[in-house]
């Protein structure tokens, strides 16, 4: 295959690299311990990541087995090394091991806490499993990081994460969201349901309003966009959602709702 063909030449044309850098620092002296030691660092980094770049290439492509072959081979160069325990955490998140992914996702960010798309995806997976806090601090690590460029999908996550837990602060982290990117979808809808849940139905209607401009209406928030119209005595803005949601989703759970006044 092409691409393994190139992860192949990548890690054959580095590994020559690493062996010249190793012979130049064997034959150089250098100025004290401290420097030779963090070159020595370096190589050990740049070798491991030579590894996990080929993991990963082998984890796109579903071969699991050689991928495992790779960090762990990466792993035995360097234990600390971020993203080789990042990669080797989505691995065993691949093949079911959660307990063992959760091991090395802490590893990831304990070895480098600037790795926020590790920190990210472990507070991703620390929600999915019920441990909706601890999940938080590990968003708020993600976004600490200023060259993190998807800290709007952390906020984002971070909020849905305690409205699971009936957390208000919900409301906070999904603002934050929205203050980097006012077309977050899911951030909006989450917003408007969550005002509609809290009774404020002007600030829900709001931000239903906003959501539908940016997306295509589905059964989901047609109904909700029904029920806040219904709480505003907005009769006919009411009735539009409703036969919109009847025509265009006659067999969704929403709709057989609606017709049963089960809303």
């Amino acid at each position: 295959m092409p691409t393994l063909k190139l992860f192949h030449q990548l890690f054959i044309r580095a590994a020559i690299g690493f062996s010249l850098l190793l012979f130049v620092s064997a034959c150089t002296t250098t100025g004290g311990g401290s420097k030779q030691i963090t070159k020595a660092q370096k190589s050990r980094a740049d070798r491991a990541m030579v590894h996990t770049q080929l993991a990963r290439g082998y984890l796109q492509q579903d071969q699991y087995a050689t991928a495992k072959t790779q960090l762990e081979r990466a792993l035995s160069i360097d234990p600390t090394h971020s993203d080789s325990n990042y990669v080797m955490a989505l691995l065993l998140l691949k093949l079911e091991q959660n307990r063992e992914a959760e091991q090395f996702f802490a590893r990831a960010v304990s070895s480098d806490r600037q790795n926020s798309p590790a920190a990210h995806d472990f507070g991703v997976f620390l929600c999915q499993i019920g441990k909706e806090r601890e999940a938080v601090e590990y968003f708020e690590i993600a976004v600490s990081n200023p060259l993190f460029d998807k800290a709007q999908l952390s906020y984002m996550r971070a909020g849905e994460c305690l409205l699971k837990i009936k957390d208000p602060v919900a409301e906070q982290y999904l603002k934050r969201a929205l203050s980097i990117n006012p077309r977050l979808r899911p951030a909006l809808y989450q917003l408007a349901l969550l005002k509609y849940e809290a009774g404020s139905y002007m600030s829900a209607r709001a931000y239903i309003e906003r959501y539908f401009a940016i997306t295509k209406p589905q059964p989901g928030s047609l109904l909700l966009a029904y029920k806040i119209e219904s709480q505003l005595n907005a009769l006919d803005v009411a009735e539009g959602y409703r036969s919109k949601l009847l025509i265009e989703f006659p067999g969704s759970k929403e709709a057989g709702s609606v017709r049963q006044g089960r809303n």
